[in-house]
């Protein structure tokens, strides 16, 4: 797994993590609590079991408050990983053993008689493999499918209640609520990550690629408001999905489809924001700065895709993805292909997310009035209050019948529901260049 990962970003990652040791320790904790909060908590809830895994969140979290003020004194450890691991995973012992709860312990979970420390590549393996048993777990089919998501993107991707709303079009007290049942419904379940067998997860893999995918969604565009883009998001999702698709008992077809998925839009990242900070789209975007050894991958694993009978959405995700990734420019897009793609996925995934996107192609091939047409048969009361780009939508179609007066209307109401600042001042450009004299 390491060496997979090293292959699809994971060299940057590394290369972070050796500046960062030498850093100031504030800095350094921000650092892991991004990086390494996750993975920490996956593998001491593999050690102490499901039931304790609020427990373990908050050792978790004291563990990162300990470590700012020790490394502020003492320096940085050699091993930061390993410090966190040991702190955190005294501190849950002394709790349990306080409390008198100790001998509850699951006696296959995998308790020490002594306390001990984290050390060596293996054990980096066995974190990463904790991380992937996690999302797992979190899939099991006793969880509804909205509330499987909603508790990986909360515990295991450091998601905000905001963010996982955002990702799921619902409200952040029903996302509250998700996630405090899920979590009791595991706990009844007495579920453990050491009783997963090649079964549970063939059936849970595709609500674990659906985790995956929300969480690339949202570093790629997030939620935050003064940060479009997420990379170490980004850069998370894609080391998972590499693991999916290479791993014996997740590998085929659809792992590689999401895997190519993403690494066809992780490509163009550096493209996305000018210098500025504003963002940029796909017309206006310098294809000489996508990343071609990336795209090399994405091609290569969406061959593999293709190589099965098997037809997701992520296979037509990436698809569509590939033909953009082809073009040398906007003009020379094949709109016909992308137009067919958007086809299929709609037939696979009733969306009118995809419907809108849809609307957008078949305005490029066929003109403005068919793409209208498309725009106008979509059906969602809440995404017409909620959604800012179906409004920004709607007034790109209309500035190309000319109607430019709706079209500003459009994007007045799309900058504010906008969710970050590089959004808005999209909008606010566009918003000028419609009030520039002809």
């Amino acid at each position: 797994m390491n060496e997979a990962s090293d292959r699809s970003g994971g060299s940057m990652v590394a290369a972070a993590d050796e500046e960062l040791t030498s850093s100031e320790p504030r800095q350094l904790v921000d650092h892991f609590f991004r990086h390494e909060y996750a993975k920490l908590v996956a593998t001491l809830t593999r050690k102490f079991g499901v039931r304790h895994w609020e427990l373990v969140e908050d050792v978790v979290q004291s563990a990162l408050e300990r470590a700012l003020n020790s490394w502020s004194l003492r320096g940085v450890p050699e091993n930061p990983t390993a410090w966190l691991h040991r702190v955190a995973s005294n501190l849950a012992l002394d709790t349990l053993r306080r409390d008198s709860r100790w001998y509850e312990l699951d006696s296959r979970a995998d308790i020490a008689s002594k306390r001990s420390s984290v050390d060596s590549d293996a054990d980096e393996l066995q974190l990463q493999d904790d991380m992937l048993r996690m999302f797992f777990v979190c899939c099991d089919p006793e969880v509804p499918a909205e509330s499987q998501v909603a508790l990986a993107l909360k515990t295991l991707c450091g998601f905000g209640n905001l963010e996982i709303a955002r990702a799921l079009l619902a409200t952040e007290v029903s996302v509250a609520k998700r996630v405090t049942r899920a979590k009791q419904k595991l706990r009844e379940s007495g579920v453990e990550p050491a009783d997963l067998t090649p079964d549970s997860l063939s059936e849970r893999l595709p609500d674990v690629q659906a985790v995956v995918y929300l969480l690339f969604n949202e570093g790629y565009s997030s939620s935050i408001a003064d940060k479009l883009i997420r990379e170490e998001l980004c850069e998370e999702a894609v080391r998972l999905a590499l693991v999916l698709a290479e791993h014996p008992q997740t590998r085929g077809p659809r792992s590689a489809a999401l895997l190519a998925l993403l690494l066809f839009h992780a490509a163009r990242l550096d493209a996305r924001i000018d210098k500025s900070g504003a963002m940029l789209l796909l017309k206006e975007q310098d294809r000489s700065l996508w990343d071609h050894r990336l795209l090399l991958e994405a091609f290569r694993w969406f061959r593999l895709a293709t190589s099965g009978d098997d037809v997701t959405r992520y296979h037509a995700e990436a698809w569509i993805a590939a033909e953009h990734c082809r073009a040398a420019s906007i003009s020379e897009t094949n709109w016909e292909r992308i137009a067919a793609g958007y086809d299929v996925l709609c037939s696979l995934e009733s969306s009118p997310v995809h419907e809108l996107s849809r609307a957008i192609a078949i305005g490029h091939r066929d003109g403005p009035e068919a793409g209208l047409e498309a725009f106008s048969a979509i059906k969602s009361d809440k995404l017409k209050k909620d959604y800012y780009l179906w409004h920004a939508t709607r007034a790109e179609l209309m500035r190309q019948t000319g109607d430019i007066e709706t079209a500003k209307t459009s994007l007045r109401q799309a900058w504010k529901l906008a969710p970050t600042n590089a959004e808005k001042e999209l909008i606010c450009r566009k918003l000028d260049e419609l009030s520039l004299p002809e």
